[in-house]
């Protein structure tokens, strides 16, 4: 009798065994425990743009040149009677210039966030990974929530922040692959997606913590002309490709223009170089009419400036020199913008001519009567659009979100 019960008690626990294990197998998630909703909590971006120079592209050139303008040509040019379009073509001045092969400016460039700092730029970002119908099969998934874009302004080439940020409404599908470590993330077509396609994510997820952790990785290639045909089919010029816009670039400590400075990028400043050391180096109202009569009297075919200092070419040195003499003879020479060689050049010592040194104070058009210089300040007028080849190298991490 007792091997009857136990017999037959064998048979129910095995059968409640087994009728477990199909419950439990039936209630796991085809895609394992990738499936759930996750809220962003951490994103690093490295973002690399290459200037490009091609046929068919939208603000394609040969050269990318950032020219500054001189504040107070039209001012100047009003004041004086002179050709505004003369004087804005001698004052314009050339900060940096970009080719194809270069990196566009400010590029490569990190952004990291952390949670705290994801909310202070506006980005909230909360993925449903939605379990597929079967094991051979993708499931589908849904992202919500904000996230900051740049936008071009086309007729200035300055980019700018889009504030609010938009809303994010993507859709798709995706697959997970536990063995490799691959996450495949598609989008659908035909509408505006946040997140692009890759098929050569990695991921992991750790439901051991609590709340459970995901992480996710990509590379973002949809930007690159070539680089595309990894993750997508075709390639749209005008959709696909991204343009860089300067408008500006980072001041030094004295406020002038310069690259390896690290502060925000502004569209005024004064411009400074090592070759401006004698006026302090700044480009000054006294610094430019020398150079500008540089300019002139080379090409002057009655009496050309020659290298007059011997060292092989002809600059503002020269310049210096030629006033000296003229000052010496007491010719009365004065600048095509109406300067006297003598207030530009101190002759005082005949065989030490010296320039000026008008660095103290900021140029105005008031200090003309006087003869008075001055450091000239430069605005941006209009930026310079170039097209890149971007990627973005997006390592994320994720909290399983609240239901």
């Amino acid at each position: 009798m007792k091997s009857r019960i136990f017999k037959m008690s064998s048979l129910i626990i095995a059968g409640m065994i087994l009728f477990s294990a199909c419950e439990d197998e039936d209630n796991s998630p085809n895609l394992g425990d990738a499936v759930g909703t996750w809220q962003l909590s951490g994103l690093s971006g490295t973002y690399t743009r290459v200037v490009v120079t091609k046929a068919g592209v939208a603000h394609s050139a040969d050269a990318y040149p950032l020219v500054a303008n001189w504040k107070d040509a039209a001012a100047f040019a009003a004041a004086t009677g002179a050709d505004a379009a003369l004087v804005a073509g001698a004052s314009n001045q050339t900060l940096a210039a970009f080719k194809a092969g270069d990196n566009a400016p400010g590029f490569p460039r990190v952004a990291t966030f952390d949670a705290a700092a994801l909310a202070a730029v506006g980005i909230s970002m909360k993925v449903e990974l939605l379990d597929s119908k079967s094991k051979t099969t993708k499931g589908t998934y849904t992202v919500k929530g904000t996230y900051p874009s740049l936008r071009l302004d086309e007729t200035l080439c300055q980019t700018y922040l889009m504030i609010p940020p938009p809303q994010i409404n993507d859709t798709g599908d995706w697959t997970a692959n536990y063995d490799t470590g691959v996450f495949e993330l598609a989008p659908v077509v035909g509408i505006d997606q946040v997140l692009p396609p890759f098929n050569d994510g990695k991921f992991t997820v750790n439901r051991d913590v609590e709340p459970a952790a995901f992480t996710l990785n990509f590379l973002d290639r949809d930007g690159h002309d070539s680089q595309y045909s990894q993750v997508k089919t075709t390639w749209a010029e005008a959709d696909d490709r991204v343009v860089s816009g300067l408008n500006g670039l980072p001041v030094n400590a004295a406020g002038g223009w310069d690259p390896t400075a690290t502060t925000d990028p502004t569209s005024e400043a004064y411009i400074m170089s090592a070759a401006l050391a004698s006026w302090g180096g700044f480009l000054t109202w006294y610094a430019f009419n020398i150079s500008a009569e540089t300019v002139a009297k080379v090409s002057d075919v009655k009496n050309p400036l020659t290298d007059l200092d011997g060292d092989g070419a002809i600059t503002p040195v020269d310049m210096v020199v030629y006033m000296h003499a003229d000052n010496l003879a007491g010719g009365g020479g004065v600048t095509a913008f109406g300067m006297p060689y003598a207030l530009l050049v101190n002759s005082t010592n005949p065989a030490a001519p010296a320039a000026v040194d008008d660095s103290a104070a900021d140029f105005a058009l008031a200090g003309l009567a006087t003869g008075a210089g001055g450091k000239m300040k430069y605005v941006i007028t209009k930026g310079v659009c170039m097209p890149v080849n971007e990627t973005i190298q997006f390592n994320s991490s994720w909290t399983e979100a609240v239901q």
